[in-house]
C-alpha cells in the first residue's frame, strides 16, 4: 500500500495488465453497483475499466500506470472529492489526468479538481459520452502543446495560441415549440449574454444548422420526442455537425426513453423542473467544451508554415515529422503509452503508363485525403512522393485497423484525370503497413521498420511514364 500525505489519505496498487489498451477510464467509487452500471456503457464505446474503491480512508487497487481520465462515481463520501483526486494525482505524479466526477448530490466542496462534474438525473450513456468527449480534448490539448514545442525547437517558430474566439458569446440554437419551459430557459440564457436563435420547425433549424455555428444546440422534447431525435441522429451523420452536442429539455418524471435518446446523438437529457441555474450550467458546459473543441481544430489547421508543410498535399513535410515523432517517442516510451505508426506507398493503377507529372498531382490529393481521414492529433506527413507515414499517439497496431479500412475504402474510389488521349482517368492502388513502439526502440529506428514494411513492393508491375 502507498501512503500519501494528502490528509493521510492511502491508495493502494496493483501492477499493470501486460499490453494494456489504450483509453483506460479509471473508476473510482464508493457505489459499486452504480458504478458497474457506467462500466458497462464504457465498454460498449470500447474503453478499457480499471476498478478502485473508496472506503472512506483508502482508494483499494488503484493502478501503477496512469489512466487516460479518472472518473470519480461517489454517492456517500462526496465531500472527501478534492482529497481523492490530490492522493491520484500525487500518486500518477502529477500527469495532468482529466478527471470527471459523477456525483449523487452537490456540496459544499471545490469543484475546480474536476474538468467536468455530472449531477442527477445522468444516464450512464450520459456519463460514458462525456468520458469520450473529455478524452478527445485533452488529447487535442497535448498534442498542440507538443507541435507547438516541435515548431519552437526545431524551426525557431514562436506559435501563440489564439485567446479572442473564448471569449466571444455562445451562441445557442434551441429548437421546438415555445413552450413556457422552454422560453424560461431562452430567457435565462440570453440574460446570461447567451446569443440565441429559435427554430421552430425542424426545416429552419437545418437551414440555421447548415448557414451558422453553433455551441450547442437546445431541443425541446416535452410535446413531442420525435423531431429532436431525428434533428440529433441526422447531425451525427454530417461530418460539419458531427461533434456539436445536442441537449433534450425533457420532463423527469415521465420520460423514458433515455437510452434511445444517447442511441441517437443526444449528448444530455434535461429535466425541465430542475433548477433553472443547473440548467443553464448543463448547456453552458457542453457548449463550451464544443467552442474550445472548435478553436483548437482551427488551431492545428494554422500550425506550422512553409518550412514544414508539404504544399502539394497539406500534411507536414519529413522534416517536421521526424523532429516530432522523436518528441512523442521521448514522452511516451517512459510511460507504457502505445504510438502506432502507418506507412503507405501509393501506386498508379492504369492500362496505360501515367505521366509523372498526372502522378504526383494523384499522390498529392491521396495525401490530402488521408490526412482529413485521420483526428486532428494525429501526423501525417509526406515522406516522398509517393510515400506517406502517419503518426498515432495513444493507438496500438490493432487498435488503427479501422483507420486503415477507411483509408483503403475512401482511395479505392477516387479516380485521376489523365491527359493521355482516348484514355479514362486512373486509379492508384496502395500498399500499407503498421507499426508499433517497442520498448526501448527509438524514433529512427521505429521509422524506418514502418518503412521497411511497405519497401518490399518495388511496383514493378505497375506503369509510371
Amino acid at each position: 500500500m502507498i501512503q500519501t500525505d494528502v490528509d493521510n489519505l492511502g491508495v493502494s496498487s496493483v501492477a499493470p495488465a501486460a499490453n494494456m489498451p489504450t483509453n483506460v477510464v479509471l473508476v473510482v467509487t464508493d457505489n459499486e453497483v452504480r458504478a458497474n452500471e457506467i462500466k458497462a456503457q464504457l465498454k460498449r464505446l470500447n474503453f478499457l475499466t480499471k476498478d478502485c474503491v473508496f472506503d472512506g480512508t483508502i482508494i483499494r487497487g488503484a493502478p501503477k500506470t496512469a489512466p487516460n481520465i479518472i472518473l470519480l462515481a461517489l454517492t456517500d463520501y462526496i465531500e472527501k472529492a478534492p482529497t481523492i483526486v490530490a492522493g491520484l494525482n500525487k500518486h500518477f505524479g502529477n500527469r495532468d489526468i482529466p478527471v470527471l466526477g459523477t456525483l449523487s448530490r452537490k456540496a459544499d466542496i471545490d469543484t475546480s479538481c474536476f474538468e467536468s462534474v455530472i449531477y442527477p438525473p445522468a444516464h450512464a450513456s450520459q456519463i460514458a459520452i462525456r468520458v469520450d468527449s473529455l478524452i478527445r480534448l485533452a488529447g487535442m490539448e497535448r498534442e498542440i502543446m507538443r507541435r507547438i514545442s516541435t515548431l519552437k525547437e526545431t524551426f525557431d517558430i514562436e506559435y501563440r495560441l489564439e485567446e479572442s474566439a473564448l471569449s466571444r458569446p455562445f451562441k445557442i440554437l434551441f429548437v421546438g415549440k415555445p413552450t413556457p419551459e422552454f422560453m424560461i430557459v431562452i430567457n435565462a440564457l440570453q440574460e446570461k449574454n447567451v446569443e440565441v436563435v429559435a427554430a421552430f420547425t425542424t426545416f429552419s433549424a437545418f437551414d440555421y444548422l447548415y448557414e451558422k455555428n453553433f455551441n450547442a444546440v437546445v431541443m425541446n422534447a416535452l410535446v413531442d420526442v420525435e423531431p429532436p431525435l431525428t434533428i440529433s441522429a441526422t447531425m451525427r451523420k454530417n461530418a460539419k455537425l458531427y461533434h456539436v452536442p445536442t441537449l433534450l429539455l425533457v420532463d423527469g418524471a415521465t420520460f423514458d426513453q433515455e437510452e434511445r435518446a444517447f442511441q441517437k446523438g443526444a449528448r444530455d437529457l434535461i429535466d425541465a423542473k430542475a433548477d433553472l441555474e443547473e440548467i443553464s450550467g448543463r448547456i453552458l458546459e457542453l457548449a463550451n467544451y464544443h467552442r474550445i473543441h472548435s478553436q483548437l481544430k482551427q488551431e492545428f489547421d494554422k500550425l506550422g508554415g512553409d518550412s514544414c508543410i508539404d504544399a502539394g498535399s497539406g500534411a507536414f513535410n519529413d522534416t517536421f515529422f521526424y523532429a516530432h515523432l522523436r518528441r512523442i517517442c521521448r514522452e511516451f516510451e517512459p510511460h507504457e503509452t502505445p504510438v502506432s505508426l502507418l506507412a503507405i506507398k501509393i501506386w498508379p493503377n492504369a492500362p496505360y503508363p501515367v505521366s509523372s507529372e498526372e502522378f504526383r498531382d494523384a499522390c498529392d490529393k491521396v495525401g490530402n485525403m488521408i490526412k482529413n481521414l485521420v483526428r486532428m492529433e494525429d501526423i501525417t506527413a509526406r515522406i516522398e512522393n509517393n510515400t506517406y507515414l502517419l503518426a498515432f499517439p495513444n493507438e496500438t497496431e490493432s487498435s488503427i485497423a479501422p483507420v486503415i479500412e477507411r483509408i483503403s475504402a475512401i482511395v479505392d474510389c477516387a479516380a485521376f484525370a489523365t491527359s493521355t488521349k482516348d484514355k479514362g482517368p486512373f486509379t492508384v492502388q496502395l500498399t500499407i503497413a503498421a507499426v508499433e513502439l517497442r520498448e526501448g526502440e527509438n524514433s529512427d529506428f521505429f521509422a524506418g521498420r514502418a518503412l521497411s514494411a511497405i519497401g518490399k513492393d518495388n511496383g514493378d508491375h505497375l506503369k509510371v511514364g
